[in-house]
């Protein structure tokens, strides 16, 4: 009976033994090539390819697959896509899997369909404390985002959350936190209801600005600070004390933080400023080039403090085939009210333009300069020896000139990048007027400058620019004779003026040489398009003249395109312009520029 029993057992187990026996072999390989993904948007793919086991296996590791571990990696697939697209608010996705043979493998082709979202049906956003009554961080819940009805995408949830967060510790609740975040979802429903409160706790206030070591004598930065000990918190002040500490050229480090373990009784926070000086004498030289000037050197040293008080000294030069200078500046700081500088300057200035009179001034001057964002002012009084350079011989009149005068500036420059601002409007000012003397004669002329300059951002990669210019004068002398300064006369045509004309190539002329006008207004209209990342083209019109009575105002034009490329340290223009009038010097030409004029 055993023996039948044993026989009946091996007859049974014959037939798997003979299966198993090709076990021993080298199991079929299969060899993936490509895992494509269909049907989402770019960053709804690539969360899923990150999620995905088998995209994520290295090429070489997929061309070596056997055909149960690819089985087992495309039973995981929905699974592992479902979970990477609930972030972006889909919650039932359809997957469907295909095998295609290509040359050397198969391709694995995986089509997804999102199907229909879930959507916020309710949204209780609200806040406990003191910040209730703080319409500036009770503003932010009206932005928290997605809102009822939208598709609930967590990141936008979340970035919601942050900014209620930042703008309770700008304003002083450092003692706020989250009561309550939950978000309920119901797939079934495909619905989510969101809850979220906040306690603020009590607002703090602003302390002591405490100064760490530095080089200078003590008290003398504490002018910079624009709050008193008990005034409402607010980190803005940190930042507008960090920009003012930063324009002194000073330090090379700055740092502005509260010190939140040092809050006395009555909630007043502490400000430590730690500061690093950054090395007291740099010098700096460039080559340079430009279509105005030619090619060029240029250096500049700046000894950054001279003594315990900040004092500065600065120094100049240029060298280019039509423009030479020297300057020299001493600053005194002066940082109470609107911080600034007390400062006197010697300059010498030589330019030689191509199309049009040329001069050599020596100057003294001395004023004032101050800045407190987005404004500033500055005012000085000047006195300078000119002598205008002329090949002219009929002219009557003296070509040397002595003049005294004061001048008024004023900008508004409310911009918070200046190498690459995307919205920006810059307003400036100057008056200036006083005495001229030439020939054994003195008269009086007044000036006023005017200009805008507006740019404004479409869309991701387009801007549109405006730019206009005003100045007028009056002078008692007579602008027939070389009496009045060339360094004071106006012209247009130049890389930055009117394109399309040489540089100071539009103006009055006599002899068929250009010796500048009274009065001038510029315009210009520029359109950008920046379709390859940091390289762009533009398409321009400019207009203007410079004139001498406003009867005789007549506007030349230039029209043409341009290369730009938004370079690390600015952006950077080659223009091809075409100057419509040829009889004031019109023609093609081309013009290399630097910056946004900002």
């Amino acid at each position: 009976m055993w023996s039948f029993a044993w026989a009946l057992v091996l007859l049974m187990a014959a037939p798997s033994l003979s299966a198993q026996a090709p076990a021993n072999e080298e199991p079929a390989r299969v060899s993936v090539t490509e895992v494509s993904l269909v049907g989402l948007d770019d960053e709804e793919a690539a969360n899923v390819t990150r999620a995905m086991t088998l995209a994520r296996l290295s090429p070489a590791q997929r061309r070596d697959l056997s055909e149960a571990r690819l089985q087992f990696l495309l039973r995981r697939l929905p699974v592992e896509i479902s979970r990477a697209l609930e972030p972006f608010g889909w919650y039932s996705p359809t997957v469907e899997l295909r095998r295609e043979s290509v040359q050397d493998g198969i391709r694995i082709v995986v089509a997804v369909e999102t199907g229909e979202p879930v959507r916020v049906k309710t949204l209780d956003a609200d806040i406990d404390g003191a910040a209730r009554e703080d319409r500036f961080v009770m503003r932010e819940l009206p932005k928290i985002r997605p809102r009822v009805g939208e598709r609930f995408i967590h990141a936008d949830y979340e970035a919601g959350k942050l900014r209620v967060d930042r703008k309770l510790a700008e304003r002083g609740y450092f003692s706020a936190k989250r009561s309550e975040s939950r978000v309920e979802v119901r797939r079934a429903a495909k619905s989510a209801d969101i809850r979220l409160r906040w306690d603020s706790g009590p607002r703090h206030a602003m302390g002591e600005a405490r100064f760490g070591e530095n080089q200078f004598q003590p008290g003398l930065l504490q002018p910079l600070v624009d709050w008193q000990p008990g005034d409402t918190f607010h980190r803005n002040r940190l930042l507008r004390l960090q920009r003012r500490l930063a324009q002194l050229d000073y330090f090379a480090l700055i740092e502005v933080a509260p010190n939140l373990d040092a809050i006395d009784e009555n909630l007043r926070v502490p400000i430590d400023i730690t500061t690093t000086a950054a090395k007291r004498t740099s010098y700096a030289g460039a080559l340079s080039f430009g279509s105005d000037t030619g090619v060029g050197l240029r250096g500049s040293f700046n000894r950054r403090w001279m003594n315990a008080e900040g004092h500065k000294w600065l120094a100049d030069a240029e060298w280019s085939q039509r423009r030479n200078s020297l300057s020299t500046q001493y600053r005194v700081p002066s940082l109470r009210r609107l911080p600034g500088w007390w400062n006197g300057e010697a300059g010498w200035i030589a330019e030689d333009p191509v199309n049009a009179l040329g001069y050599e001034r020596l100057s003294l001057s001395g004023g004032w300069q101050g800045q407190r964002e987005p404004w500033s002012v500055a005012a000085r009084l000047v006195f300078a020896e000119e002598a205008t350079r002329t090949p002219l011989r009929r002219v009557d009149g003296d070509a040397t000139q002595t003049l005294l005068y004061p001048e008024v500036s004023v900008a508004w420059r409310p911009i918070t990048d200046s190498l690459w601002p995307e919205d920006a409007l810059r307003l400036t000012s100057a008056l200036r007027g006083g005495v001229i003397a030439a020939a054994g004669r003195r008269e009086r002329f007044a000036q006023i400058d005017l200009g805008a300059f507006w740019l404004q951002t479409i869309g991701e990669n387009q801007r549109l620019s405006l730019r206009a210019e005003l100045a007028a004068t009056h002078y008692g002398g007579s602008m027939e004779t070389l009496s009045f300064p060339i360094s004071l006369r106006y012209f247009a045509g130049g890389d930055r003026s009117l394109r399309g004309y040489g540089y100071r190539e539009v103006g009055p002329r006599f002899e068929g040489e250009v010796v500048g006008g009274l009065h001038r207004v510029l315009a210009s209209a520029e359109y950008q398009n920046f379709f390859l990342g940091d390289w762009g083209a533009a398409v321009f019109v400019d207009a203007g003249d410079a004139f001498n009575t406003w009867r005789r105002l007549d506007p030349k034009y230039g029209v043409g395109v341009g290369l730009r490329w938004r370079s690390p340290v600015g952006l950077v223009a080659v223009d091809v312009a075409r100057g419509l009038d040829e009889a004031a010097g019109g023609s093609m030409r081309l013009h290399i520029g630097f910056g946004v004029g900002f």
